[in-house]
């Protein structure tokens, strides 16, 4: 279920390589982000720099000749700073996932209310349908288990245009195991910069965005049949309508 876009419209501002991690909520987007983040690092010259936009952003850091940046988003609320991203990526990768299945995250994982999930998956969702058919697009479908498959790094990796060694493809692959990441997780007390919200209890490393609520989960596939009500699905489908139509 991945879909390649051959490449085009590539920019070049300055030099600088603008490469766009673009995820519906619970679509293994925060995998991709490190994964993408990891196969730079182990393969370009270049200095990498990582960001997380969800709103109005300055982008004087990109006008930086000769750097890599990694973006990571799920729903962005300002629409220049889109227009802004838009013209200044030279690559996208998309990480899609059922949206029945991504509410139904956010309602387990963030304890979020359905209203809430149903709102941000609608929004992340929408920005993700933007870029769908762009040619500098790499999407990758949820349900298709792309994140347990280590020869999906090569395939990002040449969607980046980078060089990605067999030796090097097989560490960044195995430290993103699940067992692996609930290990660096359970060290966030040891790290420093961790970030804690105090309301919710939860941590963040803002180096790889991985947060506590990452620990734990199962990728349970057709999660909503068993969480959602009739309505509610309903209400979904309804909303999300235009996913389903481009995704049979």
């Amino acid at each position: 279920m991945e879909r390649e876009v051959s490449a085009a419209n590539e920019t070049d501002i300055n030099k600088a390589r603008v490469y766009w991690c673009l995820g519906v909520y619970g679509s293994a987007s925060t995998w991709l982000y490190n994964v993408a983040r990891s196969v730079c690092k182990s393969s370009m010259p270049m200095g990498v720099q990582t960001h997380f936009f969800s709103d109005r952003r300055t982008f004087l850091e990109f006008d930086q000749p000769n750097l890599t940046h990694i973006v990571k988003s799920h729903e962005i609320s300002d629409e220049q700073t889109i227009l802004q991203l838009e013209r200044r990526s030279t690559r996208i990768l998309i990480s899609l996932r059922d949206p029945r299945d991504a509410v139904s995250s956010l309602m387990l994982y963030h304890e979020h209310d359905f209203e809430k999930s149903l709102a941000l998956v609608n929004a992340a969702m929408a920005l993700c349908l933007r870029f769908i058919s762009d040619g500098r697009s790499l999407l990758l479908y949820y349900e298709s288990e792309f994140y347990r498959d280590p020869l999906i790094l090569n395939r990002i990796a040449a969607h980046l245009g980078v060089h990605l060694a067999e030796t090097d493809r097989d560490r960044i692959f195995n430290s993103m195991q699940r067992a692996e990441v609930e290990r660096y997780i359970s060290n966030f007390d040891r790290l420093p910069g961790v970030l804690y919200d105090k309301i919710s209890g939860d941590q963040l490393d803002p180096n790889t965005h991985w947060h506590t609520h990452h620990a734990g989960r199962t990728g349970e596939i057709g999660r909503w049949k068993h969480m959602l009500t009739t309505p509610q699905v309903k209400q979904v489908e309804d909303q999300l309508h235009r996913y389903y139509e481009l995704s049979r």
